[in-house]
């Protein structure tokens, strides 16, 4: 698999460099220009804080080569009928966003955890995973709240491995 990061505002360099070299064990990953979030991106304010509409990334990914794209913004991320999102991504398509908003409050090692986390999960919608919500340990157990992120692993069960394992063969050819 060619995995490309794609940056949008001011992430920090060792978020991106932690992220590459977790993710490589799927295949090459490549970085990205950084860009700005663009301006023409829904958003609204919330509590304070301007939130960017997370599915409107997908767009400003679509001319990056890969056989997937993961967007990494600082952020704070929304889906409609949802407060905020962590991350978003649609099954089965190449595209996937996290944001490191919401995870630089408790020190950098937290922020690298919580990042690895959540682009594992978003990835893994990309291989055709959904919500596992009987396994509060696998990462693609849904996160509500950072206590979620942090509880759960960085690894897929059994049954969501062996689904991103056979997409993840089909990539390698």
């Amino acid at each position: 698999m060619i995995l490309t990061i794609k940056p949008f505002g001011n992430v920090e360099p060792y978020v991106l460099d932690s992220l590459s070299k977790e993710l490589s064990t799927w295949g090459e990953v490549s970085l990205g220009s950084t860009e700005p979030v663009p301006q023409s991106f829904d958003h609204r304010i919330r509590d304070g804080q301007t939130q960017y509409l997370a599915s409107d990334f997908e767009r400003a990914m679509a001319r990056e080569p890969g056989d997937r794209v993961l967007g990494i913004t600082d952020v704070d991320l929304y889906e409609r009928g949802l407060n905020f999102v962590f991350g978003h991504a649609t099954i089965r398509d190449r595209f996937a966003v996290i944001s490191v908003a919401r995870f630089r409050n408790d020190g950098p090692d937290r922020l690298l955890e919580r990042s690895v986390k959540t682009a594992i999960h978003e990835l893994g919608h990309t291989f055709g995973l959904y919500h596992d919500d009987a396994n509060s340990d696998c990462v693609m157990h849904f996160s509500e709240k950072l206590e979620d992120t942090d509880r759960k692993s960085r690894s897929f069960c059994t049954k969501c491995n062996a689904v991103a394992a056979f997409t993840l063969s089909r990539l390698k050819k």
